[in-house]
């Protein structure tokens, strides 16, 4: 209960810290209109607005359990436990971004989100019937058919859930670019950045990793088949986050190659961000593993009038981690791209990054720092506002 209570505090003092940041800086951004909207106007649009979406690459993949009982699995069987646990590697990522900044002014105010999420469900089964095999009882010759042999087979179920979000409060100032010869923006930002991750991953996997057969004989009395096998099942349950916040900076530059600026002009856009935020990171891990070996005489089994026995192969207690650990996160980013702007509107197309070092604890048993990082196309459109 203390702990559900802690959880939902540490929850409130998050949103409202981004309500107080959001509410500060909008205060600013209009106490900074009013004083500049004195002055003068202008043509250009005093806020712009931007919708985007990004086609994300996932870095930082958890930690892949594999009892002992993997190793007893052909190859094949083995690489496809192994496969279904991975978690998802893309994502679909949206974001949006509100930038004012005054009349006669060259400085700009800045609220963004980004936000991205992907889900992945699997079912495998596969399985592989033995051949039939033969014996005889004082002399008496007798088939085993297939139908009556247990297949080796490997089956599971498993899911992963992934979902991360990045804020943005900043303020800015247009520097120019003293290359190109004076064309184009350059702004240097300064803010807060607040970063979430979260994931769950699932696994319920059942396994008979070999089936073996033979005969063991008594010349002139009997000839006996002997069937031995194991039986396997294995659990992971996690889920892990990490939240942090710190400050940040960034440089986005834009440079028009074609058309006339002041109306309509093709431009190559590039920026580099950092920031070093601080935080906390949990990890929840369960996971167990039993299984069983049996050695029946005489028949595929009981059912064929056999002499089963059975012994415990092993079965580990259930093994519980709860870590967490206050962590500090270096995060680097860029973005390189194509923008064609039109009166009041920009439309853009490009390729960026974002990393994250150290953010996640992927391990399963013991803590591995993992960087999560985001990467891959994106394209937005922008609106601006008199």
């Amino acid at each position: 209960m203390n702990k559900t209570n802690n959880m939902r505090g540490r929850n409130i003092r998050w949103q409202l810290l981004v309500t107080v940041s959001a509410a500060a800086l909008l205060t600013a951004t209009y106490a900074v209109g009013k004083a500049e909207a004195a002055d003068g106007d202008s043509n250009r649009p005093l806020l712009w607005i931007e919708l985007g979406g990004q086609l994300e690459s996932i870095s930082g993949q958890p930690e892949i359990l594999q009892p002992p009982f993997f190793g007893l699995a052909s190859d094949a069987n083995r690489n496809l436990m192994i496969a279904a646990q991975h978690a998802p590697r893309y994502s679909v990522g949206e974001d949006a971004k509100i930038t004012f900044q005054p009349e006669d002014s060259d400085w700009l105010f800045s609220a963004s989100i980004r936000y991205g999420r992907s889900n992945v469900d699997k079912h495998f089964h596969h399985q592989t019937q033995m051949p039939s095999f033969h014996g005889s009882v004082f002399g008496k010759y007798q088939n085993f058919p297939s139908t009556q042999e247990p297949a080796i087979f490997v089956d599971g179920r498993t899911s992963s859930r992934e979902k991360h979000a990045v804020l943005d409060f900043q303020a800015g100032k247009d520097i120019g670019l003293g290359l190109f010869g004076g064309h184009g923006d350059s702004t240097l930002s300064a803010g807060v950045r607040f970063a979430q991750f979260t994931s769950s991953s699932n696994a319920l996997i059942h396994a008979r990793p070999f089936v073996s057969n033979y005969v063991i004989s008594n010349p002139g009395k009997y000839k006996l088949p002997v069937l031995e096998l194991g039986v396997y099942t294995a659990v992971l349950q996690a889920k892990r986050d990490t939240h942090a916040v710190g400050p940040s900076i960034s440089w986005d530059a834009s440079v028009p190659f074609a058309g006339n600026s002041a109306d309509a002009s093709l431009s190559l856009d590039w920026g580099v961000n950092a920031a070093l935020l601080f935080g906390r990171q949990r990890a929840r891990v369960h996971h167990e593993t039993t299984g069983y070996y049996l050695k029946a005489i005489n028949g595929a089994g009981p059912s064929q009038g056999g002499s089963p026995k059975y012994t415990h192969g092993y079965h580990n207690a259930p093994a519980d981690q709860n870590r967490s650990r206050t962590v500090m996160i270096p995060n680097v980013g860029g973005f390189a791209g194509l923008s064609f702007r039109y009166a009041d509107a920009k439309i853009s197309l490009g390729y960026r990054g974002d990393f994250f070092f150290g953010a996640m604890d992927t391990g399963i048993d013991t803590r591995k720092s993992t960087t999560r990082g985001f990467y891959g196309p994106y394209a937005s459109i922008s609106v601006g506002f008199p």
